[in-house]
Protein backbone atom coordinates (compact mmCIF):
# COMPACT_ATOMS: atom_id res chain seq x y z
CA UNK A 1 0.00 0.00 0.00
CA UNK A 2 1.49 3.03 -0.86
CA UNK A 3 0.95 5.82 2.01
CA UNK A 4 1.83 9.59 1.71
CA UNK A 5 1.67 11.67 4.54
CA UNK A 6 -0.90 14.75 4.07
CA UNK A 7 -1.13 15.80 8.23
CA UNK A 8 1.29 18.53 8.51
CA UNK A 9 4.82 17.56 10.37
CA UNK A 10 6.01 18.66 13.35
CA UNK A 11 8.89 20.84 13.61
CA UNK A 12 11.65 19.34 15.77
CA UNK A 13 13.52 21.34 18.56
CA UNK A 14 16.55 22.35 16.26
CA UNK A 15 19.02 25.03 17.66
CA UNK A 16 19.69 27.67 15.28
CA UNK A 17 22.77 26.38 12.45
CA UNK A 18 22.02 22.54 13.41
CA UNK A 19 20.53 20.42 10.18
CA UNK A 20 16.56 18.94 10.43
CA UNK A 21 16.22 15.62 10.46
CA UNK A 22 15.64 13.72 6.75
CA UNK A 23 12.26 12.10 8.21
CA UNK A 24 11.36 16.43 8.90
CA UNK A 25 12.89 17.32 5.67
CA UNK A 26 10.39 14.92 3.43
CA UNK A 27 7.55 15.29 5.19
CA UNK A 28 7.82 18.98 5.13
CA UNK A 29 8.37 18.48 1.42
CA UNK A 30 5.56 16.08 1.01
CA UNK A 31 2.92 18.08 2.58
CA UNK A 32 4.02 21.15 0.94
CA UNK A 33 3.29 19.63 -2.45
CA UNK A 34 0.51 17.43 -1.30
CA UNK A 35 -1.34 20.13 0.62
CA UNK A 36 -2.28 22.35 -2.36
CA UNK A 37 -0.83 25.57 -0.80
CA UNK A 38 1.41 28.15 -1.50
CA UNK A 39 5.39 27.48 -0.50
CA UNK A 40 5.29 30.68 1.38
CA UNK A 41 2.31 29.85 3.22
CA UNK A 42 3.73 26.26 4.13
CA UNK A 43 6.96 27.22 4.93
CA UNK A 44 5.66 29.72 7.15
CA UNK A 45 3.28 27.23 9.15
CA UNK A 46 6.73 25.38 9.64
CA UNK A 47 8.55 27.79 10.78
CA UNK A 48 10.76 27.79 7.92
CA UNK A 49 12.32 29.78 5.13
CA UNK A 50 10.58 29.17 1.55
CA UNK A 51 14.22 28.73 0.15
CA UNK A 52 15.02 25.93 2.66
CA UNK A 53 11.76 24.02 1.38
CA UNK A 54 12.61 24.48 -1.95
CA UNK A 55 15.95 23.26 -1.59
CA UNK A 56 14.87 20.18 0.21
CA UNK A 57 12.45 19.33 -2.66
CA UNK A 58 15.54 19.95 -5.28
CA UNK A 59 17.95 17.97 -3.00
CA UNK A 60 14.95 15.05 -3.29
CA UNK A 61 14.76 14.89 -6.44
CA UNK A 62 18.35 15.13 -7.66
CA UNK A 63 18.40 11.79 -4.89
CA UNK A 64 16.20 10.47 -7.10
CA UNK A 65 17.03 10.47 -10.75
CA UNK A 66 14.56 8.81 -12.99
CA UNK A 67 17.62 7.64 -15.20
CA UNK A 68 18.88 5.51 -12.12
CA UNK A 69 19.52 1.77 -12.77
CA UNK A 70 17.39 0.56 -9.78
CA UNK A 71 14.43 3.16 -10.36
CA UNK A 72 11.28 1.85 -12.24
CA UNK A 73 9.65 4.48 -14.27
CA UNK A 74 5.77 5.21 -14.15
CA UNK A 75 5.43 5.41 -10.05
CA UNK A 76 6.89 2.00 -10.07
CA UNK A 77 8.36 1.44 -6.77
CA UNK A 78 12.21 1.28 -6.84
CA UNK A 79 14.52 -1.66 -5.79
CA UNK A 80 17.44 0.52 -4.31
CA UNK A 81 15.28 2.90 -2.11
CA UNK A 82 12.47 0.76 -0.22
CA UNK A 83 12.33 0.24 3.10
CA UNK A 84 9.49 -0.90 4.89
CA UNK A 85 7.18 -1.08 2.00
CA UNK A 86 7.22 2.87 1.82
CA UNK A 87 7.94 3.50 -1.95
CA UNK A 88 11.23 5.83 -3.03
CA UNK A 89 11.22 9.74 -2.61
CA UNK A 90 10.59 10.47 -6.13
CA UNK A 91 7.75 8.56 -6.11
CA UNK A 92 6.50 10.41 -3.02
CA UNK A 93 7.10 13.52 -4.34
CA UNK A 94 4.94 13.02 -7.27
CA UNK A 95 2.37 11.48 -5.80
CA UNK A 96 2.33 14.59 -3.45
CA UNK A 97 2.44 16.75 -6.99
CA UNK A 98 -0.48 14.79 -7.90
CA UNK A 99 -2.84 14.66 -4.83
CA UNK A 100 -2.20 18.65 -4.40
CA UNK A 101 -3.44 19.47 -8.21
CA UNK A 102 -6.26 17.15 -7.32
CA UNK A 103 -7.65 18.73 -4.73
CA UNK A 104 -7.08 22.16 -6.37
CA UNK A 105 -9.02 20.48 -9.39
CA UNK A 106 -11.56 19.31 -6.67
CA UNK A 107 -12.22 22.75 -5.14
CA UNK A 108 -12.77 24.28 -8.22
CA UNK A 109 -15.15 21.74 -9.40
CA UNK A 110 -16.67 22.07 -5.97
CA UNK A 111 -17.27 26.01 -6.68
CA UNK A 112 -18.30 25.41 -10.08
CA UNK A 113 -21.11 22.64 -8.78
CA UNK A 114 -22.29 25.03 -5.71
CA UNK A 115 -22.68 27.95 -8.81
CA UNK A 116 -25.36 25.75 -10.87
CA UNK A 117 -26.84 24.63 -7.84
CA UNK A 118 -27.52 28.09 -7.09
CA UNK A 119 -28.76 28.86 -10.67
CA UNK A 120 -30.91 26.19 -10.94
CA UNK A 121 -32.32 27.05 -7.47
CA UNK A 122 -32.90 30.46 -9.02
CA UNK A 123 -34.06 29.16 -12.47
CA UNK A 124 -36.91 26.83 -10.53
CA UNK A 125 -38.42 29.22 -8.11
CA UNK A 126 -38.62 31.69 -11.55
CA UNK A 127 -40.28 28.88 -13.18
CA UNK A 128 -42.30 28.28 -10.47
CA UNK A 129 -43.76 31.46 -10.42
CA UNK A 130 -44.34 32.19 -14.33
CA UNK A 131 -45.28 29.02 -14.52
CA UNK A 132 -47.93 28.61 -11.80
CA UNK A 133 -49.71 32.22 -12.75
CA UNK A 134 -50.63 30.83 -16.62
Amino acid sequence: MIEVLLMKPIRPNISKGATYPPEFREEAVRYWLSSGQTLSSVAGNLGLSPQCLRDWRKSMESENNPTSPTSLTNGNVSHGNVSHGNVSHGNDLSLAREIGQLRRELDAMTRQRDILKKAISIFSEDKGLNGGSK
